[in-house]
């Protein structure tokens, strides 16, 4: 099986907060090869870790650690009754950087939960393989996390995700190639950002529903918030705000990808307003990330972000037409540099 990392290009720390996501599946993927076994034992090589791991299907499995996401897959499966009837040795391989916010773990539970579902003989659709990868890599660990990655990972190309209803759809757009730009930063705690990130803006949202009996996260105009300051706005406003204002670009950003072949300056122009806004409100950058970007730029860049969480990982450039030189840049500024177009979403992958 493989299944494809993502990036977000609109939207980002967004979806935990129930609102709307645009992502896109990029041509790095995790796969996982399988094996039938005669016993009741699955055998996991992790071979880019040099890591090896073996479990019993005979009863709940216990996690050696947080987030065990191949233990859990299978657990989640079991729980739905969706189990092997013998033992598996798995293979696990991957082209996606771990921890640069490519949601290299995400990758690996879509595939996981299709691995097994093959192994099981239960025919899973695409949202159906998304939602189970999500129970696995964060509600089975209590994380704060939202659903896109898996979404994209597992419908792939460019989709749209209404977080209230789950509703996904496809986006025509025909994009040119990205560089995803890894600082090498090795992120100190992303899943404590997350929660920082999420209990920091759900309190304020509170305040601001004090304030404006009326108020709706969806709804509600960022204007209409603004004008209730006094003078310099708090940090936890200024990140609040924020989201509402990422929540208004992505609604741009649907308008603009909806379109089959949409204006590339504007798309990049858009890219660049949103990491800004991730750069100074939700203070999600870093300085080697910000030289990476300066970079792309100079080399031809039509917009940049960073990736996922923030706060190290990777930036992403839309290169269209320039994207050797932008990746000669990106590696001249210290990073290592990928050159991605969107990819397809998890499919059945056949070892050569």
């Amino acid at each position: 099986m493989s299944a494809p990392g993502r990036v977000c290009l609109f939207g980002e720390h967004s979806d935990y907060l129930g609102l709307d996501v645009i992502a896109a599946a990029i041509s790095m993927s995790i796969e996982i090869f399988t094996e039938p076994r005669e016993d009741n034992l699955v055998q996991v090589r992790y071979i880019d870790l040099d890591e090896f791991d073996v479990f019993s299907l005979d009863s709940e499995i216990q996690y050696r650690t947080q987030r065990d996401y191949i233990r859990s897959a299978f657990n989640v499966m079991a729980r739905r009754g969706i189990s092997p009837k013998h033992g598996w040795n798995l293979e696990v391989r991957g082209t996606i950087p771990i921890a640069a916010g490519l949601s290299s773990s995400s990758a690996l539970t879509v595939a996981a939960i299709k691995a097994i579902s093959g192994m099981a003989a239960c025919k899973l659709e695409t949202n159906e393989i998304a939602l189970y990868a999500y129970e696995a890599e964060v509600a089975e660990f209590g994380e704060s996390g939202g659903t896109m990655d898996h979404y994209a990972s597992s419908i792939g190309g460019i989709i749209h995700v209404n977080t209230i209803n789950n509703k996904v759809s496809k986006l025509p757009a025909e994009l040119d190639t990205f560089v995803i730009g890894d600082s090498g930063e090795k992120k100190k705690d992303t899943v404590g950002d997350l929660r920082y990130i999420r209990s920091t803006v759900e309190r304020e949202y509170g305040e601001i529903g004090k304030m404006i009996k009326s108020f709706n996260r969806r709804e509600t105009q960022a204007l209409e918030v603004q004008k209730l300051r006094r003078g310099v706005p708090s940090k936890e406003r200024r990140m609040a705000e924020a989201t509402l204002r990422n929540r208004d670009l992505t609604r741009q950003a649907l308008k603009l990808l909806s379109q089959l072949t949409p204006d590339r300056i504007e798309l990049g122009r858009m890219l660049k307003e949103h990491h800004e806004i991730l750069r100074d409100d939700l203070e999600r950058s870093t300085p080697k990330i910000e030289r990476m970007i300066s970079a792309a730029y100079d080399a031809g860049a039509l917009g940049c972000k960073i990736n996922g969480s923030g706060g190290g990982g990777s930036m992403m450039a839309y290169a269209s037409k320039n994207e050797q030189e932008v990746a000669a840049s990106i590696e001249a500024a210290g990073g290592t540099a990928y050159i991605v177009r969107v990819g397809e979403g998890v499919t059945l992958s056949l070892r050569n």
